[in-house]
């Protein structure tokens, strides 16, 4: 059984995406182009991840999927607003708040503690926070945590946790012992996406099979298909 979206009811969680800058640059794209086509495909919450680039830069990257997400809103009619988190960069969203830009914060446990996250975005801004153990989601409840992000479900390449892949089952004990929205992320692709329904997610994280795909929009539509069991 799923925990209550709380403040996420108001949006579409079913598919969640994480950028790369590396891979869409692999495939000739930007960042921002991708995220207008897999939006185009049904993804309802965006988060701009790039540990590469400085603040200046990643403040830049973000303002280009901001505008990017309110560009494909328009262009495809949907009504549901498009949260979009900030990975880490803590500074750089509490920049965008001030200029009026309405951005999220998702932070690992190795980044600024999400007491402190808070203390610098205010109350307003969405809180995720990247968690695994019992300890993690103990923390993450007593603190203004508003989803979780649980995995890797499946191995992947995309970013070095040092982990070993949990697998729905392991998901599922996890989502229930969370008390909190969660998101299932690692590995997730059309072909395993259906193994987490009824897992208790809030929704999938989807990076490397959207960002690298030749058609983000057809990808999207069919990871959320393979994951919703519905048909768009």
């Amino acid at each position: 059984m799923s925990a209550p979206l709380g403040r996420l009811s108001e949006y579409s969680t079913d598919l969640y995406l994480v950028t790369d800058t590396a891979m869409a640059e692999s495939v000739g794209r930007t960042v921002a182009d991708t995220v207008a086509q897999a939006i185009a495909g049904g993804v309802g919450i965006v988060q701009v991840r790039d540990k590469h680039i400085d603040d200046a830069g990643f403040e830049k990257l973000t303002v280009s999927v901001l505008d990017a997400v309110q560009q494909a809103r328009e262009e495809h009619g949907i009504q549901t607003e498009i949260p979009v988190f900030v990975n880490d960069r803590v500074d750089v969203a509490a920049r965008l708040l001030e200029q009026g830009r309405k951005v999220h914060v998702h932070v690992g446990q190795g980044d600024m503690s999400a007491d402190d996250v808070r203390q610098r975005i205010g109350a307003e801004p969405l809180l995720g926070v990247s968690a695994q153990e019992p300890e993690h989601f103990e923390r993450a409840r007593s603190q203004e945590v508003d989803l979780l992000g649980i995995g890797p479900v499946y191995a992947t390449q995309t970013k070095e946790t040092g982990r070993s892949a949990i697998g729905p089952d392991g998901f599922r004990k996890r989502a229930e012992m969370a008390g909190l929205p969660a998101f299932a992320i690692g590995g997730i692709k059309d072909h395993n996406a259906a193994a987490l329904r009824g897992t208790g997610a809030a929704g999938i994280c989807v990076v490397s099979a959207i960002m690298t795909a030749p058609d983000p929009a057809a990808a999207a539509r069919s990871i959320l298909q393979a994951y919703t069991g519905e048909n768009s």
